[in-house]
Order: structure tokens, then C-alpha cells, then sequence
């Protein structure tokens, strides 16, 4: 990447970085696998699951969880128990437990000086809610969810890819180099690097710390964070980290 780049774009996935899942997804997943298999499965169980990739998709995620306990149930059954849990009747289940992980005042910072975005495999109804209910909706102008995606999600390129094409279509054009992408897992990490993107790992409170830290590292982030509000030192960090890559 060229000399003294500079990082126009900030991109989030928005689990696991932007709010804390812990008492929504997570919990959706393991009552649903236990309501079909009668079995409890624990937070790491489904860590391992998001360490192998390509479980973007909760529901998939908690679908291929069911099926490898030898159970053929249909995952439109599974969409719909993880639903009702997560959801719930009228916006009132577990959704409303996802505490936020960043801080207003840091947003306000970074959207000094770059464009904010959310490229998530949320269905898109469920990402607007979310940044609705944590008034964050003017500081991502940009929303790419899972019905952008089609059959794409991350680790495939595509989702990000498409995110600089929108971008660009409303007069913000930005290049892959100029954009940072922070998420908290393998297939974020891939997804990023595939689209030549600078790449900032995030560690949730949910994981064991040392253990995602060298995770993140091996699938080729450039930094890496416990906290989301560090990001403005860790964006200087990624300026260091350009300017040192092209002088070697």
C-alpha cells in the first residue's frame, strides 16, 4: 500500500464490535439448538464454529450446529424458533439486549474525518433497528446488510466490494486502500484482506482475549483492539503501519 495513505472510509461489521451479542444472537443460538436437541451448548461451542469461517449466518450457524447432533430439522423451523426468540413478538425479545461497545463521543471523533459504514450479515430490517434504537443512524450514512449480499456474505469480498461501489454511486468515491474495515472475526479478517482493505481486528468481551487476539492475527489483521473506543489510536497506528510498510 502506498506511502502516507489516507484512510477516507471506516467500515464496522456491526456484532461483536458495534454492541455486544452475547445476550441476543449468542443466547437465540443456544435456546434454539436446545429446544430441538434438548441439549445445552456453551459460548464456546459456538466460538469454535465462528473460528472455522464461513458462519456468517446465524441461522446457518445454528442450523449446521443442530445437524451435527445427527437431527434433520428444516432450517425455515430454525429461522423461525431463532426468530421468535430474537425478535420476538413486536421488537421486544432478545434484540433489546445488546448493550453498545462504542462510545458516542468516539463515533463523533472518527466521523470527523472519515465516512462511516456497517457491512454486516444482519437482514437489514434488524441492522436499521438497531442503529435506530442506539441513535446512530446519521453516523452511518452507509448500510450494507444481508439482502445487498445475495449468496456473497463474508468471507467473500463481494459484501465490501459492493460497499465502495454505493459509496462511489453517491459521490463518495473511495479506494480499497483509503478503507478500513473493523470486524471481530476469521471471515471479516479474509473478507477485508480479499478486498485489498486495511484490517482492524476486535476482540468482544465474550472471547478469551489472548486466544482471538492470535486468531485475528493469523488471519491477517493489522491490529488489533479490545475496545472499540481505541480506534482512533489504532487508526494512527495503521498510518505508522503504511508509511513503515512502504519504506521496506
Amino acid at each position: 500500500m502506498p506511502e502516507n495513505v489516507q484512510l477516507n472510509a471506516l467500515l464496522f461489521d456491526m456484532d461483536g464490535v458495534l454492541v455486544d451479542v452475547s445476550r441476543s444472537y449468542r443466547r437465540a443460538i443456544e435456546e434454539t439448538v436446545e429446544h430441538f436437541t434438548g441439549r445445552k451448548i456453551g459460548e464456546n461451542a459456538i466460538q469454535r464454529y465462528k473460528n472455522y469461517g464461513g458462519f456468517e449466518d446465524d441461522w446457518k450457524l445454528t442450523h449446521a450446529i443442530i445437524t451435527d447432533t445427527a437431527m434433520e430439522v428444516p432450517i425455515s423451523r430454525v429461522i423461525e424458533e431463532f426468530q421468535d426468540r430474537y425478535r420476538g413478538d413486536d421488537w421486544d425479545g432478545f434484540i433489546t439486549e445488546e448493550p453498545p461497545l462504542i462510545d458516542d463521543r468516539t463515533l463523533d471523533t472518527l466521523n470527523k474525518s472519515h465516512v462511516l459504514g456497517i457491512v454486516t450479515g444482519r437482514p437489514e430490517e434488524e441492522a436499521q433497528w438497531t442503529l435506530d434504537h442506539q441513535n446512530w443512524t446519521n453516523y452511518f450514512p452507509l448500510l450494507v446488510a444481508k439482502e445487498k449480499q445475495g449468496d456473497r456474505q463474508k468471507p467473500d469480498a463481494f459484501p465490501l466490494e459492493h460497499s465502495l461501489t454505493m459509496l462511489a454511486a453517491a459521490g463518495c468515491p473511495v479506494e480499497p486502500d483509503e478503507t478500513v474495515y473493523v470486524g471481530d472475526s476469521v471471515d471479516d479478517m479474509a473478507a477485508a484482506q480479499a478486498a485489498d482493505m486495511w484490517r482492524i481486528g476486535v476482540v468482544p468481551p465474550y472471547v478469551d482475549a489472548d486466544d482471538h487476539e492470535l486468531l485475528l492475527n493469523e488471519h491477517g489483521a493489522h491490529v488489533v483492539i479490545d475496545d472499540p473506543n481505541a480506534l482512533p489510536e489504532a487508526l494512527s497506528s495503521l498510518g505508522r503501519h503504511s508509511t513503515a510498510q512502504a519504506a521496506s
